[in-house]
């Protein structure tokens, strides 16, 4: 699945896994995006990022709007996000 997502200013994504691998790139904007197990990743346009499959991570972002395009693989008739 690809999906492109936009954040609008203040907004904060909750913690949450996916059942499959997540791929993004970040378009515009920038945000922090601590991945359990790992140090929180600043990213900014033009980065890109992955988070392993059931990873548990959220994106705590900056006051600015945030574009990302994002590529998920799961399991067909699997939840895409399930909340942490």
């Amino acid at each position: 699945m690809i999906f492109e997502t936009e954040l609008e200013p203040g907004v904060m994504v909750i913690r949450h896994t996916h059942p499959g691998i997540e791929t993004g790139y970040v378009l515009e904007g920038e945000f922090d995006l601590p991945i359990q197990g790992q140090p929180t990743h600043r990213l900014k346009a033009g980065d890109a990022y992955q988070v392993p499959a059931e990873t548990p991570h959220a994106g705590i972002k900056t006051e600015q709007k945030v574009k990302i395009t994002n590529t998920f693989v799961v399991e067909k008739g699997k939840p895409l996000t399930s909340p942490v």
